[in-house]
């Protein structure tokens, strides 16, 4: 008979201990839901004018970027120039696909061309052919990946929608990385040239 007083005392002390367990899981879950850092951005999905603007500069640079890979594998000659548009071509058509997934089914534009200044030098550049055209299509690509740049970082720094500027952060480490082979392909055609 001495023993049911201690099962009744074990009971209630596993109960007890089960309860306290389930109060301080509670206490744990609500303490992690409302925590907030008061430092993380919030989270925003909505367009400024900055992200209207920069989805259509962003579109007609890719285009371009595109359009000008293309016709450097019909023109180009030096290997490194047709590599190097291969990969512009590549990049560049997975990052307007991207930026299209981003704005389908929203109410913000982008272009399917590029700009008449784009149009412009891409004629020029067609006229070429060979070692005229590598040399004019790599000048070209250094000048155009350098104004490039801050289209992508003005969003950064100025637009409001996250997923946009969460893929200019993206799209400008690719530039940087174009504008360092653009200057590598530029001195191998320099040094074959000599």
């Amino acid at each position: 008979m001495n023993n049911q007083p201690q099962n009744a005392k074990a009971s209630t002390f596993r109960k007890l201990r089960t309860s306290a367990a389930v109060m301080l899981s509670a206490i744990c879950l609500v303490g992690m839901t409302s925590c907030e850092d008061e430092d993380d951005d919030p989270i925003v999905d909505t367009y400024n004018q900055q992200d209207r603007n920069f989805a259509m500069a962003s579109s007609e640079n890719l285009n371009a970027q595109i359009s000008f890979g293309q016709l450097a594998l019909d023109n180009g000659e030096d290997d490194s120039v047709l590599e190097y548009a291969t990969m512009l071509v590549s990049e560049n058509t997975d990052s307007q696909t991207e930026l299209e997934g981003i704005v389908d089914g929203t109410d913000v534009e982008i272009s399917d061309g590029i700009s008449d200044a784009m149009q412009t030098k891409y004629d020029e550049l067609a006229m070429m052919s060979g070692e005229e055209f590598d040399r004019a299509f790599i000048d070209f690509q250094l000048e155009l990946l350098d104004d490039s740049m801050s289209i992508y970082e003005n969003e950064e720094d100025n637009g409001e929608n996250f997923t946009l500027k969460g893929f200019a952060e993206k799209t400008l480490e690719k530039i940087k990385d174009h504008r360092e082979d653009a200057v590598l392909v530029k001195a191998e055609i320099e040094i074959e040239g000599v």
